[in-house]
């Protein structure tokens, strides 16, 4: 059987990616991405995010609401790259020790749900 090793999600990647979203550059165009989107299951993507997510954002909002960080009033998140890279960081961050299969269905989930940036 020849399938592709899991691989863990790079700390020096991550870095040069909040790097880049920091000067406001993306990663690839969005078709790119929606690519890589559409390898995700967002069912899968909606129980990495209640698990390792939602309690971290309920957090940073005054109604508990974590959700609303996606709300256009809120959302930093401006193309299907910088989702991508959010996610990364975030699962850095946490600690999650996901790997590229998990950050791809973590960003589906967000997309199909929130940002729904076209693809």
């Amino acid at each position: 059987m020849n399938q592709k090793p899991l691989r863990r999600v790079s700390h020096v990647g991550v870095a040069a990616a909040v790097f880049l979203l920091g000067l406001g550059l993306s990663l690839g165009s969005n078709s790119a991405h929606a690519v890589l989107f559409a390898k995700g299951n967002a069912e899968l993507g909606a129980k990495l995010h209640a698990k390792t997510c939602a309690s971290c954002h309920n957090s940073m909002m005054p109604d508990g609401k974590g959700e609303e960080l996606y709300s256009e009033d809120f959302r930093k998140v401006t193309d299907a790259g910088r989702l991508k890279t959010m996610v990364q960081f975030c699962a850095t961050r946490t600690n999650s020790g996901w790997f590229d299969e998990e950050l791809e269905h973590v960003a589906r989930y967000l997309n199909d749900n929130f940002y729904k940036f076209k693809k």
